[in-house]
């Protein structure tokens, strides 16, 4: 996780590394394999690389379900996740922003002017 860890290199790294290990594990187990390694893009707080590879392949998958958004939402909402442009969207994709809209928002989402945010 050396190659990770420096701020001008480390998003590189993920993104030449990430693939290289899906690639070496057997076909079935790939998908579980990139899910667990996608995490290192929050880990190390790169999260525009995070939510770009959630949104864009993992959308419905358990990677970019409700419970994981609320669990991430917790863990990693002082760098930025919950505040990150794509958390509304896969929220609203999840069908949590129709939740909150009858059950309330959660404590750092609210809705101004018809719009929903959060920090």
């Amino acid at each position: 996780m050396t190659g990770a860890r420096d701020p001008a290199t480390g998003q590189a790294y993920l993104d030449r590394r990430i693939p290289q290990i899906v690639a070496s594990v057997p076909a079935e187990e790939a998908s579980d394999a990139q899910g667990f390694l996608i995490l290192w893009y929050l880990d190390f707080g790169y999260l525009d690389s995070y939510f770009e590879i959630i949104f864009d392949i993992a959308l419905g998958s358990g990677w970019a379900d409700t419970q994981t958004l609320i669990w991430n939402g917790t863990v990693f909402r002082r760098m930025g996740f919950t505040a990150h442009p794509k958390y509304l969207e896969i929220a609203e994709a999840n069908g949590m922003v129709e939740l909150w809209e009858q059950r309330g928002a959660p404590d750092f989402c609210e809705k101004l002017d018809g719009q929903w945010v959060c920090e």
